[in-house]
């Protein structure tokens, strides 16, 4: 290949991104196109119901499936086929237990679990033919007495579904029990079978889990609502038993030595593609001022936390404090590369996307913007790139 020609091929413009964003108050599930410094809206479904939230995407079937919590009304969820251009087209609806708030594919994608709040149960769904969702499997479960934090672990608050590196388990953190619940999966079994809990530390609430792989070593990481801590966990893989889990550590959200003011939340979790670095974003913190969007003055904004794995112990290391781009940064996801993040801003009806530092792992620039959700407090909650 000549070097004229390699020079052409570099210069061309990168193709456009889409990108889906539940709006929780505005009862949409927005299209996106990001195509340079560019972000916007090219389509809007409001077949999610009235509060849609979490986004799980089949990239290799074009099937995106939305939870709608429902608090309002009725839960459910919504498949969608998927388009290049951004437009979706609705498969099917099912009703579903009130409060789904986090979803994973399992079964080479034939199978969705999904983990439910307020009515404390894991549920399990054939999605085989996304035009005709199924239930196959539902647990509930209860506590005996209320918790460390009894005005927020009344009762079992299951609050996120991850499938593991090995794919035959999936865990389920229980922000009321203070447990992070393990199903054992199996491709030919018509649901779920719990296994086994891990305990995590009394009050600490965990929200959202992830996994980091390095090398032949795996490592857990729950990010802690009522606490804002991070725990860090071992995994040891046994034959033919679930795995085993041992807690590493325990830090401040914000890293060692750091505090948060009253009434801050543990949000979103993520572990870069390359495994190599975590990131967790906080709501209610306000604690940094960053540029306004319209270009008047400054706006107040919650942070992204960035950490470094240790690859050899799992140990976490504070690399950047960056902001989210706004307030009550409920999600945020990475496009596979891990050149980009894209953060849902619900208190300020914004969604933002970041260039990202693939070697550092920092976060860079401002990239593109968008408005979605319409009123006060009626933003995105969750975004996520189509591939």
């Amino acid at each position: 290949m000549s070097k004229k020609l390699i020079a052409f091929l570099l210069a061309l413009p990168a193709s456009a991104e889409i990108i889906y964003a539940t709006s929780y108050n505005d009862h949409t599930v927005t299209s996106l196109k990001l195509d340079g410094s560019s972000l916007t809206r090219v389509s809007q479904n409001l077949d999610c119901g009235s509060e849609p939230t979490w986004l799980t995407l089949d990239k290799s079937k074009s099937v995106l499936y939305c939870l709608n919590e429902g608090w309002g009304g009725s839960s459910s969820i919504t498949s969608y086929r998927t388009s290049a251009s951004g437009t979706l087209e609705t498969l099917d609806v099912l009703s579903v237990l009130k409060s789904p708030v986090a979803s994973t594919l399992f079964a080479n994608n034939s199978k969705l679990a999904v983990a439910h709040y307020d009515t404390s149960a894991f549920t399990t769904f054939s999605v085989a033919d996304p035009t005709n969702l199924s239930l196959l499997g539902q647990q509930t479960y209860q506590l005996t007495a209320p918790g460390t934090v009894p005005e927020r672990q009344d009762a079992p608050h299951l609050h996120d579904a991850i499938l593991d590196p090995s794919k035959k388990f999936i865990l389920v953190p229980d922000l009321g029990a203070d447990l992070i619940r393990v199903f054992q999966v199996d491709d030919g079994a018509a649901a779920a079978t719990a296994v086994t809990s891990i305990p995590t530390i009394a009050g600490s609430g965990p929200r959202h889990v992830a996994f980091a792989k390095a090398g032949r070593k795996t490592f857990l990481y729950s990010f802690n609502e009522l606490s804002n801590t991070i725990s860090g966990y071992s995994v040891t893989y046994k034959r033919d038993a679930a795995p085993e889990f041992t807690r590493l550590f325990d830090v401040p959200s914000g890293g060692p030595g750091t505090t948060v003011p009253a009434g801050t939340k543990a949000a979103e979790i993520e572990v870069s593609p390359d495994q190599r670095f975590v990131i967790v974003s906080s709501r209610g913190e306000n604690s940094l001022d960053i540029p306004a969007f319209d270009g008047e003055g400054t706006i107040k904004s919650d942070p992204l936390q960035v950490f470094a794995v240790n690859q050899q112990t799992g140990a976490l290391t504070h690399v950047q404090t960056a902001p989210a781009g706004g307030r009550n940064p409920r999600g945020f996801s990475l496009n596979k590369a891990g050149t980009k993040l894209v953060s849902a801003l619900q208190d300020d009806n914004r969604v933002v996307v970041y260039e990202r530092d693939v070697r550092t792992g920092k976060l860079g620039k401002v990239l593109a913007h968008a408005t979605v959700g319409s009123g006060p407090n009626n933003g995105p909650n969750y975004a996520l790139f189509d591939e």
